[in-house]
């Protein structure tokens, strides 16, 4: 080794150490804010300031993937586009992807290990089989890539872009975080997913400069997709509510996969420089490099597939009968009760303070009004102003919004929405945030008894989903 490639190689090691060193300083950074300013800072700066945060770490990984190539470095331009590409396909392909092969997550997956196959099988071999696709039609045909070792520059810089505009879009979507959880949570994510696509993307540059091989690259998205579901699991089970994270139980571990994937790389990469590189070789037909993509987009059509199966399964609504008179449907994920007020209730427990629910009572008509009414839809009238006056004394706060006479599905009934706030104690224990509801009563007669059908969501949600209330159903059984 000459004394100039020696210092080269020093040079290396030390700026990759600073980037490193500059990594482990933003987190600081973002702990001295969170302790001394964060807590003075409304939810809008506080969103900005995690979105810087969520773009700096992948800048400065891609530093330390792109010095890898010391010997016939990339044009810079093109690992930048291919960055902003993986931001791209992150959120114009994959997300609108995931929504509608999962509508709803995996929260109707109610197991750890059923999410954990659904992790493996599913999400990331989606996550790895477009990242891969996308260097393969990008990139991938470029003269500029002209090495095996290209595909590790490529496909880290792609997955840093795809990183990074996930960890934004968690970001917005809970509202800004704890800047230490983010700042952490962010290194740990895009180094993971640098380290792991480039080492699938390395597999595809040898497979345009070595011996055609069918299986190199299916054989590459599966090991990409299990590295990518470990990480993700320990990660995801550790996130108990946005970012607020156990950080031995989860990051420390995800970090020590992410690292042996970057030593495999680096170890990648140093071996290459003794093969002196592949420069000067022909790349592999047209036809042969056609035919070798071809096993990836068959696992991920079939990945697709299976996930619109289990996502329909796991998803389909539960059915309660109650009196033989209505008919409820709620989805699988929501907890059945029975109690001294209600004939049937289900409800999401682990969301919102108790207020996402679905419930049927019955109440005797004598118990509520004694005026003889002339016509049917004049007693039902009477009953819904009577029962209005009963739930809010049972409530905290109480507002009818509107109520309507509508024959719902072959039964008259009355509607009363309103929003309401109940006697009970904080879901959280906050005095000061009580848990505001928005709920709909279908009031309908049969026979002496009123029956009451609430659908109810919280409020906040409720505006979000554009007035929607929570995927319920309900039908009257006619005789």
């Amino acid at each position: 080794m000459s004394i100039k490639d020696s210092k080269t190689k020093l040079g290396l090691w030390l700026s990759t150490f600073i980037s490193m060193a500059g990594l482990i300083l933003i987190v600081f950074i973002a702990l001295f804010f969170e302790k001394t300013i964060s807590p003075n800072f409304n939810k809008t700066v506080k969103i900005i300031i995690s979105i810087i945060i969520a773009i700096i770490p992948p800048l400065l990984w891609l530093t330390i993937f792109y010095r890898q190539d010391r010997l016939n470095p990339e044009p810079k331009s093109f690992v930048f586009k291919t960055m902003v590409l993986g931001a791209l396909v992150q959120k114009a392909i994959y997300t609108p992807v995931v929504a509608i092969v999962f509508p709803n997550g995996n929260s109707g997956i109610t197991s750890i290990g059923s999410k954990l196959i659904v992790n493996i099988i599913l999400i990331a071999i989606i996550q790895e089989s477009m990242k891969l696709l996308s260097v393969r039609y990008s990139i991938y045909p470029s003269k500029e890539f002209d090495e095996v070792i290209d595909g590790i520059i490529y496909g880290s810089a792609l997955g840093l872009g795809f990183a990074a505009m996930t960890s934004i879009d968690n970001i917005v979507t809970s509202g800004g975080a704890m800047l230490t959880n983010v700042t952490a949570l962010v290194v740990i994510e895009t180094f993971a997913h640098a380290s792991i696509t480039g080492l699938s993307c390395y597999v595809l540059g040898v497979s345009k400069y070595k011996k055609y091989n069918l299986f190199r690259l299916p054989v590459a998205v599966i090991i990409a997709s299990a590295l990518n579901a470990i990480t993700q699991f320990l990660l995801n089970t550790i996130v108990r509510r946005g970012f607020k994270i156990n950080y031995i139980l989860g990051l420390i571990p995800a970090a020590l996969v992410a690292f042996i994937v970057f030593g495999v790389l680096v170890y990648l990469s140093s071996k290459h420089e003794k093969e002196a590189a592949n420069i000067g070789k022909s790349p592999i037909e047209p036809k042969k490099a056609m035919a070798g993509i071809i096993p990836v987009w068959i696992i991920l059509a079939l990945t697709l597939f299976s996930g619109l199966l289990i996502s329909n399964s796991a998803l389909k609504n539960q059915v309660y009968t109650v009196d033989n008179i209505i008919e409820v449907q709620y989805p699988p994920r929501w907890i059945q009760s029975n109690n001294e007020t209600d004939l049937f209730k289900a409800s999401d427990i682990d969301k919102d303070g108790g207020t996402n629910f679905v419930s049927v009572k019955k109440v005797p008509l004598d118990s509520l009004m004694n005026v003889e009414t002339k016509t049917e839809e004049e007693k039902l009238q009477n009953a819904a102003a009577a029962w209005s006056i009963k739930a809010g004394r049972t409530n905290r706060f109480y507002q009818a919004e509107n109520g309507y006479y509508l024959d719902s599905k072959g039964k008259e009934t009355y509607i009363i929405n309103y929003v309401y706030i109940t006697n009970s104690k904080s879901a959280f224990g906050d005095i000061n945030k009580p848990d505001i509801g928005y709920a709909r009563d279908i009031l309908t007669i049969v026979n002496n008894d009123l029956y009451i059908i609430t659908l109810s969501s919280s409020y906040e949600n409720f505006v979000l989903n554009n007035n929607e209330l929570p995927n319920v159903s309900y039908a009257f059984n006619i005789n």
